[in-house]
């Protein structure tokens, strides 16, 4: 179970990513998308796009 969770949070960090860069979603929403614990395959993707992005900056 725990190797679905790893390959379907990695699913969601690729689309994250994708939409950051097409410039759907900006780091605000990224933001308010990781303190949202109800989805947490899509808040710990979220924190994960952030913490690439402060890296690069």
């Amino acid at each position: 179970m725990a190797k679905k969770a790893k390959k379907s949070d990695a699913i969601m960090t690729g689309i994250l990513v994708t939409r950051y860069k097409m410039g759907q979603i900006d780091v605000e929403d990224l933001e308010e998308m990781a303190k949202d614990t109800s989805g947490s395959e899509r808040a710990s993707a979220a924190k994960k796009v952030l913490a690439a992005i402060e890296d690069s900056a």
